[in-house]
């Protein structure tokens, strides 16, 4: 059930639905869940939640770690495939999440606007461009393939997978709790950015599934090796000879039990 929820066609049709809903008729949750927060709650937190907390889930942090992941095990397991799946990622996350934002041109809330096309880059720079939130796509899918670059490239454990899993799960929490209270993002701007990291991290997976590594051919010299292994325990155990017909009939006896006549 899980597995249909995360599938593909799912998570497109519930992006599509959301872009709808947050296009107008989500306009009323959005500006209810747009307050000063920082101000008004624990207002001592703002600098600990943005120097901190927010940028957990920003480039600058989870681009070095997929990074360093990817090559760890590349170089160990001697092939191209986790560096490549780690560079589609990011370059998905990027073209998705960037053509969305510039194409919709939400403006920020900051600009107190929730409508669609009424921003652009031009007009507004970073404020015009905000759905979907790039920093809730990312912790989905560039923590998520980090999980998934684990689990299949080693000998990691389910139960630390999972605990992997729920950590990813932790940071996307964190980082919608931090954009609403620092006023960076409207509430579905997230729930889009959601939605969007998610159908990166699945269409990667697929492709990296439907295919698999070839196995690497052996070395001319293992195989030599294995051959004359082969030959050798495969060749039948010969009878010793018979002895010639002049020594037939003679009894070849030990010299220290011959007895005296």
């Amino acid at each position: 059930m899980a597995g249909l929820l995360t599938s593909l066609p799912v998570l497109v049709s519930l992006l599509i639905f959301i872009t709808v809903l947050a296009s107008g008729p989500l306009h009323g949750l959005d500006r209810a869940l747009n307050q000063p927060w920082s101000e008004m709650i624990f207002p001592e937190w703002r600098s600990f939640v943005d120097d901190v907390i927010d940028p957990i889930a920003s480039q600058a942090v989870v681009i070095p770690l997929l990074a360093v992941t990817a090559i760890v095990l590349s170089v160990r397991r001697h092939t191209w495939r986790p560096l490549m799946i780690a560079t589609i990622t990011e370059i998905g996350v990027v073209g998705m999440v960037g053509a969305m934002k510039v194409i919709i041109a939400r403006p920020s809330p900051v600009l107190e606007d929730p409508s669609f096309f009424h921003g652009g880059i031009f007009n507004h720079g970073g404020y015009g461009i905000i759905y979907p939130s790039g920093h809730a796509a990312q912790s989905v899918a560039l923590y998520g393939i980090i999980v998934f670059l684990l689990s299949r490239y080693t000998a990691t454990t389910r139960k630390t997978l999972t605990l992997l899993s729920v950590g990813v799960a932790v940071i996307a929490a964190l980082t919608m709790v931090s954009s609403i209270y620092l006023g960076w993002h409207w509430s579905t701007d997230l729930v889009a950015g959601f939605l969007t990291g998610g159908i990166v991290l699945r269409a990667v997976i697929y492709i990296h599934d439907m295919f698999p590594e070839r196995p690497r051919p052996a070395s001319p010299d293992s195989y030599s090796l294995r051959q004359g292994a082969y030959r050798l325990s495969s060749r039948p155990t010969q009878a010793p000879a018979p002895a010639p017909a002049m020594m037939r009939g003679f009894e070849v006896r030990d010299p220290a039990r011959r007895t005296a006549r």
